[in-house]
């Protein structure tokens, strides 16, 4: 009996410990599937051989339901490509099937909105309006149709102007310089494109190629004491660049490079903060601008200004249709980034109501334009980035989210138990925490001030308790400072910080004593006294209030400074810096400081480096500082001498690192995507009635 009794027991036990192993075989085999079609759709390109593999993990694994979540999601982003209704389908699919993988289902339900609107034919009164993808690609940033409609500009990522033909999509390279380009404005009549680069400079180049000629300079004494001139629009003979100059107003500015023309400017005792975004429409005849969150016109000659929109939420970005007849605006009336226009009249006032354009926008590199045949080209940029582990011993890395959004900025608790992290999983910045393990993450900024306007958010810091984070930002542009939120979740709480404009990266002592922060200062308002208005610098306040520090007290013209991190015993402030007028240049000129805090020595601890050096965070004991360095666009993780040495690759693939409580593991951002599509909308508007 007793023999009989163990033969059933092993038996048991060898088909459990089959049906264990082959569950863990099933799991591994749709993992190296996954693999496998991730690779022939982003990498290949081949996407009817990727939808067939992600099909295959969807039929033979339903019971791994994370995976196969993932799976038919990722079905409807190649259906996307190759077809709208499929897409549609694959995405009710997620809904529908996997209610409760939330991550999987929040993207599904965020593209099926979208391509809802983007059907090729929607209904509206008696216009078909059709939107159409026109453009993709990995390798370029943004792009901006020509205004005949012909072309797009586009920016690659080494930041140089690139000219696509539409129709025949042939490209050529229309600059060959070291700085980044990030912003083009193409004349009425599509021959020239202006552009910005990363000092504000401001430069015109003609299509057909040849030496950009700089209208601004970006060494000039202009940029260096703080000014900037922000193109909003051309004059209608192609020959001037209407700018809104800080300080002054808005001013047409020659491309022969002759003296500059006011257009308008500020009134007594009124700042570009009542006037913002000021543009002339193609007739000369009135400005339209923003204020108070809505839109206005007034006459160019002076006058009373016309409110054109009057509602709760956020209207911004004013631009005229090259007929004068409309302006477009964004809003966030409905809780999402949208485009919107408005019918305006021959004597400036308001026709009917706002007519939507386009929903579903992202809040980060998302730019439109009008075409002369009424038109709109729009540039969205998505980029996805998971929060990952690696074991400093094994070299083992192990993906703590794995959502297709923007994962970024992890910062380790206290007790090694949580990471903190910013995801814009649901849309727009936001504070989230995972177990070190894996599992669910949990959002904190929960119930946020001014919740559909535009907010920015900054990695991170933990108090010693580990119950309480702070991070700098903003929920709405005039909604600035320092925050502090608990470990569970709830509202953002404001601390005291009585200085304009605004924080943007800061950090909390081992002792809880102090805040280190970065700030760059104004001519208005309450800034901190001393500041600088062009370069950034290190402060350091007591936390529960004070009169700030300056650390960084270098006056270097360009020398900025960024991103302040404690030491663990409090003692030292590690932070990096850029010279501007240098990086412009194509030259090394990013370094890694240490300060002794308080009243200390302050050194560079790195030679000069190229890479654009991210976030810092030092070892538990103090002796090594890790960063990330931009490598042919990819992020690498390296490590440097607290006291100064030379700096070492680590081999790992990642942006912003952190260590770790025990100094075995370094948590970071890794970048698995970025693509730029070009969407063009047509016939959003009500076809006019002939008498």
């Amino acid at each position: 009996m007793s023999q009989k009794k163990n033969a059933i027991t092993v038996i048991i036990l060898l088909v459990g410990g089959s049906l264990l192993f082959s569950n863990l075989y099933q799991q591994e085999t749709a993992k190296e599937l996954f693999e496998k079609a991730m690779y022939l759709e982003e990498t290949k390109g081949d996407l009817e051989k990727a939808i067939a593999v992600y099909d295959r993990i969807v039929k033979e694994f339903p019971d791994g339901r994370v995976i196969a979540a993932k799976a038919q999601l990722q079905i409807g982003m190649c259906f996307e490509k190759l077809g709208i209704e499929e897409a549609q389908k694959a995405y009710q699919n997620v809904i529908d099937k996997y209610p409760e993988q939330t991550e999987a289902v929040n993207i599904a339900k965020e593209k099926l909105s979208l391509l809802i609107k983007a059907q090729a034919i929607v209904a509206k009164s008696d216009v078909d309006q059709k939107v159409t993808k026109i453009y993709e690609s990995t390798e370029k940033a943004f792009g901006f149709i020509s205004p005949d409609g012909k072309k797009l500009a586009l920016v690659g990522g080494e930041g140089d102007i690139w000219i696509r033909e539409i129709a025949t999509g042939k490209e050529m390279r229309l600059t060959q310089t070291p700085n980044f380009k990030y912003w083009c404005f193409w004349s009425p009549d599509s021959k020239t494109i202006a552009f910005l680069d990363v000092l504000n400079g401001l430069f015109v180049v003609s299509v057909r190629g040849g030496e950009p000629r700089a209208l601004i300079e970006s060494d000039s004494d202009f940029i260096k004491e703080g000014n900037y001139a922000w193109p909003t629009g051309w004059t209608s003979d192609s020959q001037m660049i209407l700018c809104q100059v800080s300080k002054k107003g808005l001013c047409a500015i020659p491309i022969s490079g002759e003296e500059w023309k006011d257009i308008f400017k500020y009134p007594d005792q009124k700042t570009e903060k009542d006037y913002t975004l000021m543009t002339l429409s193609p007739n000369g005849k009135f400005l339209a601008y923003e204020s108070e969150k809505d839109i206005y016109i007034m006459p160019a000659d002076g006058g009373d200004s016309t409110q054109i929109t009057k509602h709760p939420a956020s209207d911004s970005w004013p631009t005229w249709s090259f007929d004068g007849k409309w302006i477009s605006f964004y809003s966030s009336r409905s809780g999402d980034a949208e485009i919107w226009v408005i019918k305006i009249s021959p004597d400036g006032y308001p026709e009917g109501d706002p007519i939507q354009v386009f929903r579903g926008l992202t809040t980060r590199n998302t730019f439109y334009s009008w075409a002369k045949d009424g038109k709109i080209g729009i540039s969205l940029n998505t980029s996805v980035s998971n929060i990952f582990v690696s074991d400093l011993e094994t070299g083992e890395e192990t993906q703590l989210t794995n959502i297709l959004t923007l994962d970024r900025n992890p910062r380790w608790s206290p007790n090694g138990v949580q990471v903190a992290f910013i995801s814009y999983r649901e849309g727009k910045s936001d504070l989230w925490t995972i177990s070190s393990q894996g599992e669910e993450a949990k959002k904190l900024t929960i119930n946020v001030p001014n919740p559909k306007e535009n907010r920015y958010i900054t990695r991170p810091s933990w108090l010693t308790d580990g119950k309480t984070l702070i991070f700098g930002g903003f929920f709405g542009y005039g909604n600035r400072g320092i925050w502090m939120v608990p470990v569970e979740g709830g509202m953002p709480q404001k601390m005291k910080f009585d200085f304009d404009p605004w924080v943007d990266c800061c950090d909390v002592s081992p002792d809880g004593a102090y805040i280190a922060f970065d700030y760059i200062g104004a001519d208005e308002g309450n800034p901190i006294e001393g500041s600088r208005t062009f370069e950034k610098d290190i402060y350091v306040i007591p936390f529960k209030g004070g009169n700030p520090q300056r650390i960084t007290k270098i006056e270097k013209s360009g020398l900025s400074f960024h991103s302040p991190r404690w030491s663990p015993d409090g003692k030292k402030i590690a932070f990096r810096s850029m010279n501007w007028f240098e990086d412009n240049e194509g030259k090394e000129s990013e370094e890694i400081w240490v300060y002794e805090f308080p009243g200390g020595e302050l050194k560079p601890i790195t030679k000069k480096m190229k890479g654009y050096p991210t976030h810092l965070s030092w070892s538990p004991d103090g002796k090594t500082i890790v960063f990330s360095l931009l490598e042919k666009n990819k992020n690498q993780i390296y490590a440097v001498p607290s006291g100064g040495g030379e700096i070492k690759k680590l081999n790992i693939e990642g942006g912003n690192p952190d260590f770790s409580p025990d100094g075995k593991k370094i948590v970071y951002g890794k970048r698995h995507l970025s693509r730029v599509e070009y969407w063009l909308v047509e016939n959003f508007l009500p076809v006019e009635k002939k008498n």
